[in-house]
């Protein structure tokens, strides 16, 4: 910012021998104004040291063979009437669900997921323009499966079908002990992280410091399920892949560097 010329007047009073004479004189002072400056300091630092930090992010990666399978299963019937539908609905949900525990499924693995009745509408419009008229009601009935033993899992699929499931939407894989996996995925992170730092640091040509944050972004999701759709086969069970999983993790380090 310039300066600033402000004039100012003083009045002065000289003693001339007896007189007193009054003397005006105006000079001109220059007021200098100058802008306050503040040095941005890192809070909880004196020296101006608390950004002399290092931060990295680290990723692990390990592969599990599934060893649990979700699949919902369901039962659609149409009759005429609703009465109709919905008791050859529940006929045909009663074998299904014997034959579910016959091949050794737990209660607490089969959980109802939906039930729904509704009317059945005409194909075709009236010709007088009414709206389709309704014809008949279909009941659909729908439970959720988990098989702890998968490798009865195309068994399972075969006889569920037998017995009278007629819509399969997924199947989803999951690894029983995933945590045990992600601890390890979350090591191979941490490895990862203090890797890059140390490249960092002696590319910088600084020395590698005091690790003071850990932070954990690993999500440990499972991957999204597989669609599958099944019908009745010739075939004695129903052939699954179920392949192999990448559980990932993800870890922010903070290191001190001097």
């Amino acid at each position: 910012m310039q300066p600033t010329a402000t004039p100012v007047q003083l009045h002065l009073q000289i003693r001339n021998g007896t007189q007193l004479m009054n003397t005006r004189l105006t000079f001109v002072a220059a007021l200098l104004l100058f802008p306050l400056g503040i040095a941005a300091q890192e809070p909880g630092s004196e020296t101006g040291t608390a950004n002399r930090v290092i931060v990295v992010s680290g990723t692990g990666e390990v592969n599990g063979v599934p060893d649990v399978a979700e699949i919902n299963v369901g039962v659609v019937v149409e009759a005429d009437s609703a009465k109709a539908a919905l008791v050859a609905n529940n006929d045909r949900m009663e074998r299904l669900l014997d034959k579910l525990k016959q091949l050794g499924i737990a209660e607490k693995d089969i959980q109802t997921s939906s039930f729904n009745v509704a009317p059945r509408y005409q194909r075709t419009r009236n010709p007088d323009g009414q709206p389709p008229k309704i014809d008949g009601y279909r009941v659909s009935n729908q439970v959720h499966i988990r098989v702890r033993k998968i490798e009865s899992l195309g068994v399972v699929l075969d006889q569920v079908v037998t017995a009278g499931a007629n819509q399969i939407n997924g199947i989803s894989f999951s690894i029983a002990d995933s945590e045990a996996l992600m601890d390890e995925a979350r090591n191979k992170a941490i490895r990862d992280g203090k890797r890059k730092a140390g490249l960092m640091a002696k590319e910088a040509g600084v020395k590698l410091g005091q690790l003071v944050e850990i932070r954990d972004h690993s999500g440990g999701g499972q991957p999204a399920p597989m669609r599958f759709m099944a019908m009745a086969e010739s075939r004695s069970s129903v052939p699954i892949q179920t392949g192999e999983q990448t559980l990932s993790a993800q870890v922010q380090l903070t290191f001190k560097f001097e």
